[in-house]
């Protein structure tokens, strides 16, 4: 175990984790391949696709605050393999393609847990996966980008990363993976006030119908129909429509899928924020306090900030509810 962790803290240059040692060293034919000789096979390339994969899981349900150090990790170690050793073509694109995974994947936890759009990541992340081959993979790429791009007031270079990414997969993906994208060109286009943003949702709705039975790729398995109707209703949201926003969330919130922690209280917090602009203060704190429930076994600065700014609006409003929320939340959260 010490040759071992030695062997690939030289590779990964000081960044590996405990968990991301652990992770390899408990298949050994990984770990031989990934410290010892010049080529790496099947055993390597293996594990830390699957690595890649477990963290998208563990993002969904801890938050982007529990898996920037991983990723950073994995990412590190990934790059060093591809940079000093040899290996096959196909495993040189898994390879990448893993990688570009890892790159957005911190990028998003930046995202998460900072506000930051981090355009180094995604671009490296773009790039990977560009020489991967992959297409969809880049445009997952760019789907998320479009994200922080939107948040952090660039709502024209998220229009622009939207429309790219789903004219790089029109017709050339399964249904899933197109719904995923028309709908972020929807959110994008809900920020900049567009009405043709209802247009992109009824169509990944009618996508979204078709997706059972084709073989997607596992980066999309977190897009349902919970996602679309969140989607849909945090851009009613942005277009100042509080009570279709209400509703439509709660039709989300009944079909969350319980791992997705992270998203649910995200989802939860804007339903109370419009169920507040709608007058409604005693369901608004009810249902922050459901958001504030799931917030509290999570690591997401996302989440946190838009529940503490609904604590200052309740904490307006004297009454026995708005208070007991607004102070449990400075309580749990403000640290």
């Amino acid at each position: 175990m010490d040759t071992t962790r030695r062997e690939l803290v030289l590779i990964a240059g000081g960044t590996l984790t405990a968990s991301l040692l652990a992770w390899i060293t408990a298949d050994p034919a990984a770990a031989g391949q990934l410290t010892r000789g010049s080529r790496i096979g099947e055993a390597a390339v293996a594990r830390l696709e699957d690595r890649a994969r477990v963290l998208r899981r563990m993002d969904d349900r801890d938050g982007g605050g529990t898996v920037l150090a991983e990723t950073a990790g994995a990412l590190a170690l990934m790059s060093a393999l591809l940079r000093t050793r040899s290996y096959t073509d196909a495993h040189g694109t898994r390879l990448y393609a893993a990688a570009a995974d890892l790159a957005r994947q911190r990028a998003a936890a930046l995202f998460d847990v900072n506000g930051e759009c981090a355009d180094g990541a995604y671009d490296t992340a773009l790039r990977a996966a560009h020489i991967a081959g992959d297409a969809a993979l880049g445009a997952n790429v760019l789907a998320f980008w479009t994200v922080a791009a939107y948040n952090t007031g660039r709502l024209h270079d998220a229009l622009a990363m939207a429309s790219t990414g789903l004219t790089a997969v029109r017709g050339r993906a399964t249904p899933r993976v197109e719904a995923f994208l028309t709908s972020r060109r929807g959110r994008a286009r809900a920020h900049l006030g567009d009405p043709a943003c209802w247009k992109d949702f009824d169509r990944a709705e009618s996508l979204l119908a078709e997706a059972d039975g084709h073989s997607d790729p596992d980066w999309v398995y977190w897009f349902d129909e919970a996602e679309l109707l969140g989607a849909r209703a945090s851009s009613h949201r942005d277009m100042h429509q509080p009570g279709p926003a209400a509703d439509a969330f709660a039709q989300a919130h009944t079909l969350f899928d319980p791992a997705c922690v992270r998203t649910h209280a995200l989802y939860l917090t804007r339903q109370a924020d419009a169920l507040f602009d709608q007058g409604e203060i005693e369901r608004a704190c009810a249902t922050a306090g459901d958001a504030l429930d799931l917030a509290e076994s999570i690591s997401s600065h996302r989440t946190t900030e838009t529940l503490l700014g609904l604590a200052d609006r309740l904490a307006a409003h004297n009454t026995p509810q708005a208070r007991d929320f607004s102070d449990r939340a400075r309580t749990t959260l403000a640290a």
